[in-house]
């Protein structure tokens, strides 16, 4: 294990110390939450480290300079060297996100030090079930096991919204947490970044209308579904083209079904981009044609950018993103003919009405200060109950280890 980075201790002056641990902080929608409430949370409440398993990232290098940062050097499930690290740095909570969630479960059965446990789960449960039941029976066993096990010791759970909660909730046991936090944005710095990236656009055809995807190239984000919505599309609007952001496992067979199709003059995959927040900026639409999805932070930048949204009603939070009609406008299928109907509308809005909602809808329900300041409130919770568990059980002789959290859902 390395210290990648640290800052001189600093007497606690009664604020507790947050470890925040993530497999790396790269240029994921996880990575970028991560970073992002480690940025905005109140150091006047809270002082904060960060273990990661792998250094460098776009988001890595940008973390402030009194964050602590560890580098485990380990393997894709680091128990022991996290368990080693958690005894000696001695934090007072732990916030795990993607796989280091059942790391810093695993974890505990190995530290002296068990200080509160809050996890974040990063997508939708049952949909990743039954696209890998699909792939085989075996992992989707193994799967479930260690989900569930990810869950077991945590004293709170964060689901990024209520169709997720309500798949989490019948895994956790009596006395956890369980609370619905949307993802974070910074409007202002997203709509500054995409300003600085604008030098890097083309131009496009004058009343041409641009719609733009992001996202990894997999089954789950349904890139097939749009293109073969495309047909349609261009019949009603035939100067009309589609830009896919990302990179992934299925580009090979996305350019085929765009040849088969005959839309590939107007289908461009462009790969990764560092002006993917300009392209979403300078689109008339932007479009979420996913299968399922935990939260599409791509979506809420659109929408903080001020671009037009569509998406479709996959499990996730995209139908509480989305108010049809008012912040975007929502298919009422997972299908190429849903889709493409969903765009012919969105293309005929009245677009300020439609942005002025999503404006409304972002700066309510997502804005960078409301997101912060309902984790701070559920560290402070966590914190107050772990604080009393502990001393009811000092006072029944109970070993610290074996005590449990009050109930509360949010």
């Amino acid at each position: 294990m390395t210290t990648a980075r640290g800052t001189p201790a600093t007497p606690p002056g009664g604020r507790p110390l947050i470890l925040f641990a993530i497999p790396k902080l790269a240029a994921g929608g996880p990575d970028r939450v991560m970073a992002e409430l480690l940025n905005d949370l109140p150091r006047t409440r809270f002082r904060f480290a960060i273990v990661v398993a792998e250094a460098g990232g776009r988001y890595f290098d940008r973390l402030p300079p009194d964050v602590e940062v560890f580098v485990l050097d380990a393997g894709r499930y680091p128990v022991r060297k996290l368990a080693a690290l958690v005894d000696r740095l001695a934090p007072d909570l732990v916030f795990t996100t993607l796989r280091m969630n059942l790391t810093a479960q695993l974890a505990t059965w190995l530290q002296r030090h068990r200080p509160p446990l809050v996890v974040r789960q990063a997508n939708a449960i049952a949909a990743d079930f039954a696209v890998l039941k699909r792939r085989s029976l075996l992992k989707h066993r193994i799967a479930e096991w260690l989900v569930t096990r990810g869950f077991a010791r945590a004293d709170a759970v964060v689901a990024q919204s209520g169709d997720m909660a309500d798949e989490l909730a019948p895994a956790l046991r009596a006395g956890q947490r369980l609370a619905t936090i949307g993802n974070p944005i910074d409007i202002e710095t997203t709509r500054q970044l995409a300003m600085q990236q604008r030098g890097a656009l083309a131009s496009r055809p004058a009343g041409a209308p641009a719609l733009v995807a992001v996202g990894r190239l997999t089954a789950q984000k349904g890139f097939d579904l749009l293109i073969a919505a495309m047909p349609a599309i261009l019949a009603a609007h035939p100067a009309a083209a589609l830009t896919i952001v990302g990179s992934g496992e299925a580009h090979a067979a996305l350019v085929d079904l765009a040849q088969r199709l005959g839309v590939a003059g107007s289908v461009h995959l462009v790969g990764q981009s560092n002006g993917a927040l300009a392209m979403i900026a300078a689109a008339d639409l932007f479009v979420s044609s996913s299968r399922y999805e935990g939260f599409s932070n791509a979506m809420l930048e659109a929408m903080a950018l001020g671009t037009p949204v569509v998406g479709t009603p996959c499990p996730g939070a995209t139908r509480e993103m989305i108010v049809d009609g008012c912040s975007g406008i929502l298919a009422t299928a997972m299908t190429p003919a849903a889709v493409a109907v969903a765009v012919g509308r969105a293309l005929a809005a009245d677009r300020a009405r439609l942005l002025a909602g999503a404006e409304q809808h972002v700066r309510t329900h997502y804005a960078s200060g409301v997101i912060v300041e309902r984790y701070a409130e559920l560290f402070e919770q966590a914190l107050a109950s772990a604080g009393t568990s502990r001393r009811a059980s000092y006072s029944a002789g109970v070993p610290q280890n074996m005590t449990s959290s009050a109930a509360m859902t949010s």
